[in-house]
């Protein structure tokens, strides 16, 4: 891969046939590009597992000091925010369990050790809990009992739960530095639908609470199975909406390599998706975008009941797009609306969706406002939040502009892919 720009080394790094010194040219730290490649390895969620490939595989030579001196400062940061958000997730739990709420986490801190070996490698921004539905006003309670409150409460969805705002969020805001306040996703159901995808699988799995433990916190989380099926669904859904963190690829490749041989767990799985050739149709599509970007061995169980699910446009679309969408800085491309006909079969919902896409509506590009309204910001939030409307809006309309060119690409890929299948079948 001589002539491979920095993301694709970086990314290569991740393979199991992995050459770090490949990582030796990245453009130098403190320079435009260098600057631009570290935010898509903040943005993208693989900075922190960058830092530890480099250092696990004594590779510490293929980095200059400057890089790793900046991957280090992160690392550390990060250590301190994740002793922090623990003593939260501590108090949370206790605050339910207090209350007798069975409350599952979901994502997060679950996904420990079997999708991310170190808690201390994961960037996390809010803690996910799923409720029985009877106990949303419970759950409601012992959240605001920990200064969390909601300008909603949904007993049939997700309720958004923060802490005062104190701090003026802006774009420059370091990641990785203790939290200035705090979110919680309140669930009552695994299943992520949307307004085009409605999703049905069989709900065994959200009554089932496996006890686990981390850092000496007790807490619930759910089977593997069920967690492996919610993050793919999870990773899908932010797919949908043009840009998914690598991370969440990375962390089902390193499942999926982890219980490769436990061919049970993947028995369970099958039969807790369902037989549904949409839920087919998005595992094939992530788990082959995983295999493709990391090289993870998809479990054969599973590679053959996600194929059943596959479609020649996809495969045209992972063959010739999938590495340029998946690499692409945030907040992502639009190349994958090429796809959604694979995955919206009512005509007018596509329609929808194309248009949503194409010209979205405008808390699609601003910061965040789920718990008070604009009218009640400070002056100072209201300035940051023009300023990242006009930054999204302005990357959104390049990407526009680009469109045509996109799709005329993608046309011919189709006819090429077209010529080379009926010369095979000649």
């Amino acid at each position: 891969m001589p002539n491979a720009n920095p993301k694709q080394k970086i990314i290569w790094a991740f393979r199991r046939d992995s050459d770090f010194a490949r990582a030796t040219s990245l453009p130098p730290v403190g320079s435009r590009q260098g600057a631009r490649l570290l935010q898509w390895l903040d943005h993208s969620g693989l900075a922190l597992q960058f830092h530890n490939c480099i250092e696990t595989s004594a590779a510490e030579k293929c980095l200059s000091d400057a890089w790793r001196d900046t991957l280090m400062g992160r690392t550390r940061r990060n250590a301190a925010r994740l002793e922090d958000m623990l003593e939260e997730f501590r108090r949370l739990n206790d605050a339910f369990r207090a209350r007798g709420i069975v409350a599952l986490t979901l994502k997060g801190l679950s996904l420990v050790p079997d999708f991310c070996a170190d808690p201390s490698l994961r960037h996390q921004t809010d803690f996910d809990f799923l409720v029985n539905p009877s106990d949303i006003d419970a759950a409601a309670e012992a959240l605001r009992s920990r200064g969390y409150s909601t300008p909603k409460l949904s007993y049939s969805g997700e309720s958004f739960f923060s802490t005062p705002l104190h701090h003026v969020p802006s774009r420059t805001d370091d990641l990785y530095a203790i939290q200035h306040h705090r979110q919680v996703d309140l669930h009552v159901s695994l299943t992520e639908s949307s307004h085009w995808l409605q999703l049905d699988f069989p709900a065994g799995g959200e009554t089932a609470a496996v006890p686990m433990n981390i850092s000496g916190i007790s807490f619930y989380g759910l089977p593997l199975e069920t967690r492996f099926l919610t993050q793919v669904l999870h990773a899908f859904r932010h797919s949908f909406r043009s840009w998914l963190r690598l991370s969440w690829l990375l962390e089902i490749g390193h499942c999926m390599d982890l219980h490769h041989e436990d061919d049970a767990v993947w028995a369970r799985l099958l039969e807790e998706a369902g037989n549904t050739l949409l839920i087919k149709r998005i595992f094939a599509f992530i788990l082959t975008l995983t295999h493709r970007l990391f090289g993870s061995l998809i479990p054969n169980r599973l590679a053959n009941w996600a194929a059943e699910g596959m479609t020649p446009t996809i495969l045209v679309w992972l063959e010739h797009f999938s590495e340029g969408w998946a690499l692409a800085d945030w907040p992502g491309s639009l190349s994958n609306l090429f796809l959604s006909s694979d995955f919206i079969a009512d005509s007018r919902l596509r329609s929808e969706y194309l248009k949503s896409r194409l010209i979205p509506k405008q808390e699609r590009l601003s910061i965040e406002t789920r718990n008070a309204n604009d009218m009640e910001r400070p002056f100072l939030w209201q300035i940051q939040r023009w300023k990242y409307v006009v930054h999204r809006a302005g990357v959104h309309l390049g990407d526009v502009v680009r469109f045509p060119l996109t799709q005329w690409r993608w046309q011919r890929a189709l006819v090429s892919a077209r010529t080379e299948l009926h010369q095979a079948h000649s």
